[in-house]
């Protein structure tokens, strides 16, 4: 008898734009990301008990257009990043949300990330777990809420 199994993360990310003063929301796109190498060997290492390695603990955005790929280590152009604002767990799903407020991260956003392990506030430091590409303008009179969910299966 053949016993197979498969271990994969596979995640997506919830972009949603809202107007600063009424709360509106202008728009929301699911998109697919990539989880790179350096964050699969990263919870390998948590897996085995690594102090500091496994916990995803920010969230960034660029202004980078290269596609992402599996051996990225960090964002093309870093433009704003930030600790993830709740994380919660359910079943096999972990969310990570990041409210960005109307003096966050403005511009035209094409890249975003999840950092972890010895990740500060300082750009490109830590490790990269997870990079996608986006296509999003965000002004003064904007919020966004970055919503990863990350299952395991």
């Amino acid at each position: 008898m053949k016993i197979t199994d498969s271990f994969k993360l596979k995640g997506e990310l919830t972009i949603e734009l809202y107007d600063a003063i009424t709360s509106q929301l202008l728009s929301r796109e699911i998109v697919k990301n990539l989880v790179v190498t350096a964050g699969k060997a990263s919870i390998a290492d948590a897996l085995r008990g690594t102090a500091s390695k496994g916990e995803i603990t920010y969230c960034a955005v660029g202004t980078g257009t290269t596609a992402p790929a599996i051996g990225d280590t960090q964002l093309e152009t870093e433009l704003a990043r930030k600790q993830i604002s709740t994380n919660s767990l359910a079943s096999k799903v972990v969310t990570f949300r990041t409210f960005y407020n109307a003096t966050e991260a403005n511009g035209t956003l094409r890249e975003a990330g999840l950092f972890g392990d010895l990740a500060t506030a300082t750009a490109n430091t830590g490790t990269l777990y997870c990079r996608t590409a986006i296509n999003r303008v965000k002004s003064a009179s904007n919020t966004l809420s970055l919503s990863w969910a990350l299952t395991v299966g």
